[in-house]
């Protein structure tokens, strides 16, 4: 069965991709660089998504690097001629990945969706070079989190109540399929379990406006019918977050994102 909650043949796909690298690549960016990131690297993008940080880290990489860009369904995925970037159909769970290859291996909003998600993340961590780099970040927006992220929505408590549950309804979307939606609470024990060295971790928590923000927004139409079925939120619930965040003066939290990092230990093949 499947973990992962979203139809990648939706017809706003594209742009609920586009519009997550909008909130977050930033971050991601920043963290990529704070690792030392340089011309000539190897590096692996997990689940390449619209592709927007596959394409950023072949420019930053040149010519004497490479970038392999993965996903199980690359349809979204293109490296607009960039010939250092090569994109691949590719399931990381269950197909080859050459062990010590990599100076630098990404991944955001994968690892969450799958069911071996412990083992990926050893099997990643053999793939990197010896001082090579793992850089995972994954969301946290269900249990207690739901109510951290409608605390921060500008509106009367009972609207933050509906904020709420959607996040508890898609919170049940995914563990229904075995996917987890506060992963990245336990980043930092996975990296340690991994052998990696050096870990670390940060949250990423931007407050956005609606209309602005499309990444919450086209999750939560995408599984409107899943959420209500849920028994968490109600088809009015649905009805008034999608309205409220297309208003521009809705201010709320999308989903955490939580950034861990640790480094293969360069003095150990």
């Amino acid at each position: 069965m499947s973990t992962y909650a979203f139809d990648q043949a939706w017809q706003q796909e594209q742009g609920r991709l586009t519009a997550l690298e909008v909130v977050y690549d930033g971050a991601s960016r920043r963290l990529l660089d704070g690792l030392g990131l340089t011309t000539g690297w190897r590096c692996l993008e997990v689940g390449g998504g619209a592709g927007g940080i596959a394409r950023w880290l072949a420019d930053r990489v040149g010519e004497r690097g490479h970038v392999l860009a993965t996903d199980i369904d690359i349809r979204h995925l293109d490296g607009h001629g960039r010939t250092n970037l090569e994109v691949r159909t590719h399931d990381i769970v269950s197909d080859p990945l050459d062990e010590a290859a990599f100076d630098l291996i990404h991944a955001r909003a994968v690892v969450e969706h799958l069911a071996d998600r412990d083992l990926v993340v050893k099997r990643l961590a053999a793939a990197l070079r010896p001082g090579g780099w793992l850089l995972i970040e994954e969301t946290d927006f269900g249990g207690v989190t739901a109510g951290l992220l409608a605390a921060y929505a500008n509106v009367p408590e009972a609207q933050r109540g509906a904020v709420e549950r959607i996040y508890l309804a898609v919170a049940d979307v995914f563990c229904a399929i075995g996917a987890d939606p506060s992963y990245g609470r336990r980043l930092v024990d996975v990296l340690t379990d991994a052998g990696l060295a050096g870990v670390a971790a940060e949250l990423h928590a931007p407050v956005v406006s609606g209309g602005n923000e499309q990444w919450t927004r086209g999750s939560v139409e995408q599984l409107a019918g899943r959420i209500v079925a849920s028994g968490e939120a109600s088809a009015e619930d649905v009805d008034w977050f999608l309205a409220a965040t297309a208003e521009a003066g809705f201010h709320y939290l999308p989903p955490l994102m939580v950034s861990g990092w640790g480094r293969r230990d360069p003095d150990k093949p």
